[in-house]
């Protein structure tokens, strides 16, 4: 959240005509709310899809799951090494 204010802060800050500024923060900010570094509906069925979300969208880092279940951090790696293969090499 704070590297979200700092970017409204910049965006306000810049040169250009106030009204113009305003509304690219406010289309901004309605962007933003969709981001899961925002946002989320923390459920236990949602919790690791949650987790990856986070991880992709730069809000929290593997290295920051360190206290959680080994059994958690596994899901989580898998997850995220499913969505790097390559498909297109399988026959």
């Amino acid at each position: 959240m704070g590297r979200l204010c700092d970017e409204y802060i910049e965006l306000l800050s810049g040169d250009g005509d106030p009204s113009e500024k305003f509304w690219k923060l406010d289309k901004r900010i309605r962007s933003d709310k969709r981001n899961p570094g925002v946002q989320l509906e923390m459920t236990r069925t949602n919790f690791i899809y949650n987790i990856i979300a986070l991880i992709n969208n730069d809000v929290v880092s593997i290295e920051g799951l360190e206290d959680f279940s080994d059994e958690l951090k596994g899901a989580v790696n898998a997850f995220l090494e499913r969505q790097t293969w390559d498909y297109s090499d399988e026959a």
